[in-house]
Order: structure tokens, then C-alpha cells, then sequence
């Protein structure tokens, strides 16, 4: 009798399961363009380094990358005009999880 209860138990939960997943299926999301407006761009193919570029983004690939290209509407705008942007390059050396020393020369 205790195992038709349990049977009974996870059979509710299997039809519960198979009518809640075909409700929690996402809808695709509209066309997603990012413009990042980059003030420096370096390019390590050419080893070159370019200014005042503009990276367009689509659906989290790359667009197109140039200095005169027109922002579309509705785009999610990223300034970096100040910044250095390094597409590709990953700073592999850092210290943002060490622990803050008054006097860094001292080990303890």
C-alpha cells in the first residue's frame, strides 16, 4: 500500500513536471545589437592601435567594427570612449583578489 502512495506521489509530480516545462519555454528574444563606442581599439592582428571606433554586436557576435559606422536605433550603447577596449586579449595577470596590505612589502 506505502509504495502505490509513493508511486501515486511521483506520478502527480511527473504530470505536474510535463504540463510547468512547455509553460517556462522562453520566447526568443528580440534581435539584441550592442554598440560599444571604443576611444582606442587595439587590433593585434594588424598591431595596430585605432581611435574613436564604434563595435556593433548582434546577438552577441560581431558585427561590424569602424569609425564611421551609424548606431542603430534601439541599440544598447556602451561609452568606452576614454577607455582602451582589447578584443580578445585577456589580462591574465592581476591582483584583485589579494588582500590589501598597508606596506605591500611586508609579508604578514
Amino acid at each position: 500500500m506505502k509504495s502505490f502512495k509513493v508511486l501515486s506521489k511521483i506520478a502527480t509530480i511527473c504530470v505536474g513536471l510535463f504540463l510547468l516545462v512547455p509553460t517556462m519555454a522562453q520566447k526568443p528574444a528580440a534581435t539584441a545589437i550592442i554598440a560599444i563606442k571604443a576611444g582606442k581599439l587595439i587590433d593585434p592582428t594588424a598591431g595596430t592601435i585605432l581611435t574613436n571606433q564604434i563595435i556593433l554586436i548582434e546577438n552577441g557576435k560581431f558585427k561590424a567594427i569602424g569609425s564611421n559606422l551609424a548606431i542603430p536605433a534601439g541599440a544598447e550603447v556602451i561609452d568606452l570612449s576614454g577607455l582602451t577596449v582589447l578584443p580578445g586579449l585577456v589580462d591574465a595577470h592581476n591582483h584583485l583578489a589579494l588582500t590589501y596590505k598597508v606596506v605591500p612589502e611586508r609579508n604578514n
